[in-house]
């Protein structure tokens, strides 16, 4: 009985090791294309389950829940300076990708696209963008399902749109982790004209792409609408592209200071759209999520 026990300890032991190292992602050369056919097979899952936001859901919960204050269990900001290699350590822990599950209407297979977002509490609340939101809702489409990946390839699906602000493009959903912690950004305060940023993203579907810039530009953006309200913005030279929308964008110590929401390009010729000259990359300052939360 004795050695039966030690060995039904031994496999024990063996079982944990093992699943802590499937746990464990190398991201030296991560398989992009396994990612994709991971939130595929999910996506397929999830549907079946039955539980998730509907895009009817999205659209009434956007209306329903604009610029409402949510409870969030922020954690304290960090104080040291990192390098960008452990910059870029601690953003692959919080930073999602959003994808939407789709049908082409060419193939009975469900496909997936990619945007991005990040974790704000342990319990399961995301960041990203309005418009990524406001895009799942559109019902014209094969909209099937929104759900989250994180780099350690575990997937969620998305339960509820808690609260979103059009104005300053962002929104915070609330994801089923089926009892999993997630690992959340500690909220920075505003960078300054200069301060160096991190952005951990995913363009054009090119899974958990890390850039460095600066501040560029800090200033009040005018209501396209006409009014006369303002919103703060911050402008950065850190790059990013389509699909990047709702990535969170960190400072030197790893904290949240802003999300990626915008490029504009300028060109020499603007009415041909000739002779491109930059690209201005828009983001909301952290200070318009914190007038989301609690």
């Amino acid at each position: 009985m004795k050695a039966q026990f030690k060995l039904s300890i031994i496999a024990l032991l063996l079982a944990l090791n093992v699943q802590a190292q499937q746990k464990k992602v190398d991201h030296t050369f991560h398989d992009n294309q396994a990612y994709f056919d991971l939130m595929e097979k999910e996506a397929a899952a999830n549907i079946g389950n039955g539980k998730f936001l509907t895009p009817q859901d999205a659209v009434a919960q956007l209306k329903a829940n604009a610029n409402k204050r949510v409870k969030v269990q922020s954690v304290k900001p960090a104080t040291k300076e990192l390098s960008a290699e452990a910059i870029a350590e601690r953003a692959l822990e919080s930073t999602v990708v959003v994808s939407e599950a789709y049908l082409c209407g060419k193939c009975d297979k469900t496909h997936v696209n990619a945007a991005s977002g990040y974790v704000i509490d342990e319990d399961g609340l995301i960041v990203t963008n309005h418009h990524v939101v406001e895009a799942y809702a559109d019902t014209a489409g094969n909209k099937l399902l929104l759900q989250i990946m994180t780099a350690n390839g575990k997937v969620y699906p998305v339960m509820e749109v808690l609260t979103n602000s059009k104005e300053n493009d962002l929104a915070i959903l609330r994801v089923d982790t089926k009892g999993d912690k997630l690992k959340p950004f500690g909220l920075g305060n505003t960078a300054k004209l200069g301060a160096d940023v991190f952005v951990l993203s995913n363009p054009n579907n090119m899974l958990f792409y890390f850039s460095k810039g600066i501040v560029a530009r800090n200033y009040m953006k005018s209501d396209r609408s006409g009014n006369s309200t303002k919103y703060p913005e911050m402008e950065i030279t850190a790059d990013y592209a389509a699909g990047s929308s709702g990535a969170p964008v960190v400072d030197n110590k790893g904290n949240l200071i802003g999300t990626v929401s915008t490029t504009s390009s300028i060109y020499y010729n603007p009415h041909q759209q000739r002779d491109l000259q930059m690209v201005v990359k828009g983001t909301k300052p952290v200070i318009t999520l914190k007038e989301l939360i609690n």
